[in-house]
């Protein structure tokens, strides 16, 4: 094949066709006017190589297309010269041929190229050289090649032509006197074409069999490619390119770069010059691919390392189309324009033109049965731009950049992400500036409740009933406090009776009195027998009232899950009624039949599996969803699919058929994902007392300023958990609810480290991105317990018992006032007029104690009296008892009389 920005020609010796395409990269309309099939116009031929020409000089409207071939009489083994012209509205074709020897032998290599200015066909051959005039079909000169080349054993393989010179790559004798064979290139000057300079391009230490370098062998092919100064030749054999640079009068090697990708049968076999620092090198079979068997790789001329083609041909954006069925590229061309011609094992042709900035030349899908394929330049897809023109791929965007896609023009740079929050989400590849708080992580998954430090109810109303807190609210609910105040005011009552007493208030007297009866009626201390009591009595009522309010605001607080609002009758607002344990248990375990509805309601759930990509282009009819079965058997699953362009997001939700199985999502396109989110969802049940909770479960996965790898695995291991709450009366059911737990795990997202270990183009090498979501379930589960801390019938026993310690608590009060305070109270009055009446008698005078007995004496005698009267009395009412009534006066009379003498005799004394 040949082509120039003008031409394309490839030549068939298996159809006995030239297929011809003329502008072929100035019109990609699928149209016949630009194709024709230009058939042998005998059965006795045998192309041996082709070169295009273009438009002819003398043509108008660009009609008259000319290139030229050699060939050779098979019969005779004639070999021959032709110039073909072709009408491109008609497709009308004529040859001129030209024999250039007698023949009788065949010629292994017989080349022939046209030089810039499309004036002269030079022809190379194992026996002669000559220069062809086209426009006159005229062969200007003719010689042998005893002439051309230094060394008598030069076979040649491969030749280019530029203006005045040309190179011709070829195997000869690097040593006349030894005869071995190495490969050479050698610098032709036009003008004159003999004496060429030839210089030993690779270095060779084994020795080259003679039969496989004079005749064809696939292996020992070469291939030249010029441009400007520079030449680069391919040596199949050695995998190997060789860069050279013309000084003139001779080749001077400036680069040799020996290459061997895993997986390719071939390095080198064609290479030419994409531009003027990028050369581009065919890769026969590596296993990278799903487009073709073959690709073109593009490196720096400066840099060609297995990790640094700057991109290759075809790729995740350039991709062949199912018509072609993975074909093997037999030849290519890139014009000096930069556009690129390919001829497949299979004689079919594609044509990609050169893609300026902010554009990719893209498959041209098509069904027509034809043997020429285009592509056209598109502009960049979302997440990528391109800032020079190239055969390439646009490039991903980098870490805070985006393109999000939907502008119409060329988009040589990404656009700054605007959003700089920590919530802002734009990696690499971005089309848009996402906030992740519209895609959060959520799970129901949550600590089951500790069981506090107090379970006994006993504690809790000690603890709750006599204590005081700083918090204001604590304070107006605490019984202690209000037990206290109705204290302080019984205290006070108590001490206005006693002041009533002993003042001798006599209006008082009557309401003291009934006050007293009352408060004996409310005494539960001593049992009516002491008004103090009934005073007291109050403040346990207000106590053992505030404990039965707490007692029954506190068992309503059961079970947990009904339990809304805080604990306003108590400090502590988080306190429940409801003691917590957990626990694992093994599935295995026989279950009773009161538990088996729930484990039966989780068997039987559904689960909805949501993947929701993240700043990605992948549209949903590029995805298909499976379920993989054993080996690379799988089956394929339906999914409902929903994009957002503005959003970047596209969601597919599928069922899953079993619990344990792998669920595959199949992307196929040029574009990336930013991030994952998996949910995982399914509907809620009720049978009886037991409860299927709603399933609903997100997790979102991404590494910053970096893009999902093409292939991806997330565990996700299900642990069954079930609730089991005891009834709180004994004719009550237990009740059962249970809700599948999912976990995540961590795993590796990006493929960032293999790019950098094993180069950045293979980020651009395939279009199939898969994310296989593994689901599992633990042998075990969760059983978590929730059971009263207090029942009814033991809260009433609890309050009746602490009734009755509230009671004893007061009377144990009482008694340590009648036996420890009260006489110590007592004691202190008694020593304190002890020591009052010590200090009367020291600061007194005489007349004053005398004055002091008198009044003694008068008391004495009014006493007297008094007792006489009562007696009298008393024996007016029952006269037997005069006679000892008289004998008690007497008595007493005697006594008084002693005491006087006693006074008497103290006075004087």
């Amino acid at each position: 094949m040949s082509v120039n920005d003008d031409m394309f020609v490839s030549a068939s010796n298996a159809f006995s066709n030239f297929a011809v395409i003329m502008h072929p990269f100035r019109n990609t309309s699928n149209t016949t006017t630009t194709r024709c099939s230009m058939r042998y116009n005998t059965t006795d031929r045998y192309v041996h190589s082709v070169a295009v020409v273009g438009i002819a000089k003398n043509s108008t409207n660009a009609e008259h297309f000319i290139f030229v071939f050699t060939a050779e009489k098979m019969s005779t083994m004639t070999p021959y010269v032709c110039i073909g012209h072709i009408m491109k509205s008609t497709c009308i074709s004529t040859v001129q041929c030209t024999d250039m020897g007698t023949g009788g032998f065949h010629q292994e290599y017989f080349l022939i190229g046209v030089d810039n200015n499309g004036t002269f066909a030079y022809g190379f051959s194992s026996s002669f050289v000559f220069k062809l005039n086209i426009y006159a079909n005229n062969i200007t000169l003719n010689v042998s090649t005893n002439s051309v080349w230094p060394s008598l054993g030069f076979i040649l393989h491969a030749m280019d032509v530029a203006d005045t010179w040309a190179v011709v790559a070829g195997y000869g004798y690097l040593d006349d006197v030894k005869k071995n064979y190495a490969a050479l290139g050698c610098l032709i000057d036009l003008s004159m074409i003999i004496n060429a300079s030839c210089t030993s391009l690779t270095s060779e230490t084994t020795y080259l069999v003679p039969s496989n370098v004079i005749s064809y062998s696939e292996l020992y092919e070469l291939s030249v490619g010029i441009r400007s100064q520079k030449v680069l030749v391919g040596v199949h054999r050695l995998s190997t390119v060789v860069i050279v640079r013309n000084l003139g009068s001779s080749l001077n090697v400036t680069g040799i770069y020996t290459l061997s990708y895993p997986g390719a049968t071939s390095f080198g076999r064609v290479v030419d010059w994409a531009d003027d620092t990028t050369i581009a090198v065919l890769v026969q079979d590596p296993d990278t691919t799903s487009w073709s068997k073959s690709q073109v790789f593009f490196y720096d001329e400066r840099s060609v390392m297995l990790t640094s083609p700057l991109f290759t041909f075809p790729n995740n954006q350039q991709i062949l189309g199912s018509r072609l069925s993975r074909p093997s590229f037999a030849r290519f061309g890139i014009t000096s324009e930069g556009n690129m011609a390919i001829l497949t094992d299979n004689a079919d042709i594609l044509i990609i033109p050169l893609a300026s900035a902010g554009y990719t030349s893209l498959w041209i899908d098509t069904i027509e049965r034809v043997f020429a394929f285009y592509f056209q330049p598109t502009l960049c897809i979302g997440g990528t731009y391109k800032n020079r023109s190239s055969l390439g791929p646009c490039q991903i965007c980098p870490p805070r950049t985006r393109n999000p896609g939907t502008f119409d023009n060329a988009v040589l740079q990404c656009i700054p992400c605007s959003n700089n929050s920590s919530t802002s989400f734009c990696p690499l590849a971005s089309l848009v500036d996402i906030d992740l708080n519209t895609v959060p992580t959520y799970s129901q998954a949550v600590a089951y409740p500790e069981t506090g430090d107090t379970t006994d109810v006993e504690d809790l109303l000690l603890k709750n009933m006599f204590q005081i807190s700083s918090n204001a609210r604590c304070l107006i609910i605490s019984p202690l406090l209000w037990t206290l105040i109705v204290g302080g005011v019984s205290l006070f009552i108590l001490v206005f009776m006693i002041v009533i007493k002993e003042c001798e208030c006599h209006q008082y007297v009557k309401c003291r009195k009934k006050a007293k009866n009352i408060f004996k009626h409310t005494d539960i201390i001593g049992e009516g027998e002491m008004w103090a009591g009934g005073l007291a009595t109050f403040s346990i009522l207000v106590l053992v009232s505030f404990s039965y309010w707490f007692s029954v605001s506190f068992i309503r607080r059961y079970p947990l899950e009904e339990v809304f609002e805080p604990a306003t009758f108590a400090c502590d607002q988080s306190l429940v009624n409801a003691q917590f344990s957990s626990g694992l248990e093994l599935l295995d375990i026989p279950k009773s039949e009161e538990s088996q509805p729930i484990f039966d309601l989780l068997d039987a759930q559904i689960f909805y599996l949501t993947i929701e990509l993240i700043n990605t282009g992948f549209m949903c009819d590029s995805i298909k969803t499976q379920e993989n079965l054993s080996g690379t058997k799988y089956v394929s699953l339906s999914n409902n699919c929903t994009q957002s362009v503005p959003e970047a997001i596209t969601s597919i939700t599928l069922p899953v058929p079993r619990h344990e199985t792998t669920v595959q999502i199949n992307m196929t396109g040029p574009y990336w994902i930013g991030a994952i989110r998996l949910c995982i969802r399914g509907e809620g049940q009720i049978n009886m007392s037991s409860t299927l909770r709603q399933l609903d479960s997100c997790q979102f996965y991404a590494t910053p300023n970096r893009a999902i790898g093409r292939l991806t695995h997330i565990p996700i291991v299900f642990i069954k958990n079930i609730n089991v709450t005891h009834a709180l009366g004994a004719s009550d059911q237990t009740l059962y609810s249970g809700i599948w737990i999912p976990t995540f795990t961590i795993v590796p997202l990006s493929d960032e480290e293999y790019y950098v270990d094993y180069g950045n183009y293979l980020r651009y090498m395939s279009s199939l991105t898969i994310i296989q979501v593994m689901l599992d379930e633990r042998p075990f589960f969760m059983k978590n317990i929730e059971q009263p801390i207090v029942r009814t019938a033991e809260l009433v026993f609890k309050l009746l018992l602490f009734t009755s310690l509230c009671i004893e608590l007061f009377g144990f009060l009482f008694l340590i006032v009648k036996l420890l305070i009260a006489p110590l109270l007592r004691w202190i009055v008694y020593l304190w007029k002890k020591r009052r009446g010590q200090n009367d008698k020291s600061n007194s005078s005489n007349g004053f104690t005398r004055s002091s007995s008198h009044s003694i004496s008068s008391y004495k005698k009014d006493s007297i009296q008094k007792m006489e009267i009562d007696q009298l009395m008393a024996l007016e009412t029952n006269p037997s008892i005069f006679k000892i009534n008289q004998q008690d006066k007497h008595n007493k009379y005697s006594t008084s009389n002693i005491e006087l003498n006693s006074s008497e005799i103290n006075h004087r004394f």
